[in-house]
Formats: structure tokens, C-alpha cells, sequence
């Protein structure tokens, strides 16, 4: 109803607009009186037509649009013959007198109005088209990123023993916010979270996965990030194509760039830059993820509990033909090194 009204009011506005070029128009060719008597004359005529349109339509709002539009041409009509006469009094005329010499105006000014109910109703209705479809079209935004987001939280119940919980909800939360403010990262963000928990419950059920399917994973959670965190996290990702089908337990390289970005770069006013990378040596398999973290983060509680997790993984599938391997970044953050044999 408010859109309506706008739009009304906005055809209102330009209706007078168009009179007073017509009323300049006329009066240059000396049609009519002076410049002020058609003036008001002229916007009699298209107030009472107006006025007289609108208040039958509001009448007939629940009739079909062709009562609507018959009555409105019918309205404008009737509107502006009154304008007519009310335009004439307005300015000071004598009725019998003005209108004695211009009898023809009478059928001038209907044919006019009949015209002009016809494309003000027809505007009316274009208008009404366009906002319920754009409205349909956020509707339909709305429900599908619904859809998504419940079965994105269908899949949370499932994971919460794999999963980080605080990045699960903090994920959660922004989308709820982007939604309301950025529609479009907020889909990115969805199509993101909903590939990342894909993978990873697909992964629960395994005792192995591959290299690929882990990247694709680290891809997903560090976009997710990227929206997140802006400018404040850049992150690469190399990994050679023909390393992608080796066979990797799950969950291996996911803490190792969870803790990067929640002990190293998050509590960095500036950010920083995350390098995820793979290579053959000599027969085993390197997964390197390096940071430019706040500092040597191997000393935080948290971090020693998930490289504690991953060394026993680590030495329970491998034994000794794997390795763990941290140094400090200059001039901050840390490279950890995974080897497995290839």
C-alpha cells in the first residue's frame, strides 16, 4: 500500500508538471488567455482528473482491471469537465462567456482525459507488476538461503564432535548478519560452509580421504575467513595437480590453518597471510601451512593440545615414518610441516 501511494504521488508530481509545459507550450502560441489564466485553468482541469481517477480506483480496488480502467477514463472525464469550470471561476472568468467561442474545448479536453485514464491506469498496473515481481524475487532469495541455512544446521548437529564449535556458530552468526546487510557475500559465505561441512561429513564416515578433498576443504574454510576478516587475511593455496589423489587421514591439515588463523592472525590488529602448499620429497608426501602470525604460537595451551592431537595421530598411522616439524617464522608467525610417505 505505501509503494502504491508512492507511486501515485510521483505520477501526481510529474502530471503538473507536464500541464505547466503544456500551459508554456500553448501560451507561446498564443492559445487560449495570458500565461496565468491557463495556468490555472490547466491545473484545474488536471487535479480534478486526477483526484476524480484516484478516488474511483480506490473504490474499485477489488473489481478486475478492466472495471478499473473503464471507471477511470469514465472518472477522468467527468473530472475534467468539472476542472473545466472550476478552472474558469478560479481565474475570474465568466463561465458563458469563455466557453462561448470554444465549445469545441469540451470535446478536446474528454477525449484527452479518456486517453490519459487509459495509460494512468495502465501505469498504475506496469508499476504494481514490477513491485510484486521484485518482491516475489526476494522472497524467493530469502526461502532458498532459508533452505540452505536449515540444512547447513541440520549438518552442524552432525558434526559437533569433529568440528570446531566456536567457528561453526561464529560462521552462523555472520551469515544471519550478512543476510540483513550483504546479501550477496552472505550467499558466498552459505555456499562456502555448506561445501566445507559436505566434505567433512563425507570424510567422518572414512578412515581416509585425499589430498584434493582435504584442499578443497581448507579452500572452503578460508574463504569463509576471507569475508570475514576482509583485507586483513590473504591466503594462497599451491598444490600440484598430480599430488591431489593421494590418500590422506581426515582432519589433518584443517587444525593446523584453524589454529594459524585463531592464535596467529585474528589477534593481529593488521592481519596476515596464510601459504598452504604440497610437494613430493623423494617419495613423501610435505604439507607445509605457514602464517605471518603475532608470534611463535606453539607456546599457547590451545594450540599444544591440537599439535599434541596430530603427532599421536600422526605416530598411531604412521609411526616412525612420519614426521612433525615447526620452526618460527621471521619476522613472526610459524611453519608447520607434515610428512607422511607418499
Amino acid at each position: 500500500m505505501a509503494k502504491q501511494s508512492q507511486a501515485v504521488i510521483k505520477i501526481y508530481v510529474t502530471s503538473v508538471l507536464l500541464v505547466t509545459a503544456m500551459v508554456m507550450a500553448l501560451t507561446a502560441v498564443d492559445y487560449g488567455e495570458d500565461f496565468a489564466t491557463n495556468m490555472i485553468i490547466g491545473q484545474s482541469i488536471g487535479t480534478t482528473m486526477f483526484g476524480a481517477a484516484v478516488a474511483v480506483l480506490f473504490l474499485l480496488r477489488h473489481t478486475n482491471p478492466f472495471v478499473q480502467m473503464v471507471a477511470a477514463m469514465t472518472a477522468m472525464a467527468t473530472g475534467a469537465v468539472m476542472g473545466i469550470f472550476i478552472g474558469t471561476l478560479a481565474a475570474g472568468k465568466n463561465v458563458h462567456l469563455f466557453f462561448e467561442p470554444r465549445k469545441e474545448l469540451f470535446v478536446e479536453v474528454v477525449i484527452l482525459s479518456i486517453i490519459t485514464g487509459f495509460l494512468f491506469r495502465y501505469i498504475l498496473t506496469s508499476q504494481k507488476r514490477i513491485s510484486d515481481a521484485l518482491a516475489g524475487i526476494q522472497q524467493e532469495k530469502i526461502k532458498r538461503l532459508t533452505i540452505e541455512k536449515q540444512v547447513v544446521e541440520t549438518n552442524l548437529r552432525l558434526l559437533q564432535a569433529q568440528i570446531e564449535p566456536h567457528f561453526l556458530f561464529n560462521t552462523l552468526s555472520n551469515i544471519l548478519t550478512l543476510l540483513e546487510t550483504d546479501l550477496d557475500n552472505g550467499k558466498h559465505m552459505l555456499e562456502d560452509l555448506t561445501a566445507y561441512l559436505r566434505i567433512t561429513l563425507s570424510k567422518t564416515r572414512k578412515e581416509t580421504t585425499t589430498l584434493g578433498q582435504e584442499i578443497d576443504m581448507i579452500q572452503a574454510y578460508l574463504n569463509i575467513f576471507k569475508i570475514r576478516m576482509g583485507d586483513r587475511l590473504d591466503f594462497t593455496i599451491q598444490v600440484p595437480e598430480d599430488l591431489r589423489h593421494l590418500p590422506l587421514p581426515p582432519m589433518l591439515i584443517q587444525p593446523l590453518v584453524e589454529n594459524a588463523i585463531e592464535h596467529g592472525l585474528e589477534p593481529k590488529i593488521e592481519g596476515g597471510a596464510i601459504w598452504v602448499s604440497a610437494r613430493d620429497e623423494n617419495g613423501r608426501l610435505a604439507i607445509e601451512v605457514k602464517d605471518s602470525g603475532l608470534c611463535f604460537h606453539k607456546n599457547n595451551h590451545d594450540w599444544g593440545v591440537g599439535l599434541t592431537n596430530i603427532r599421536k595421530r600422526l605416530q598411531a598411522l604412521y609411526e616412525a615414518e612420519a614426521a612433525l616439524i615447526f620452526k618460527e617464522n621471521t619476522p613472526s608467525g610459524l611453519t608447520v610441516t607434515i610428512k607422511v610417505p607418499a
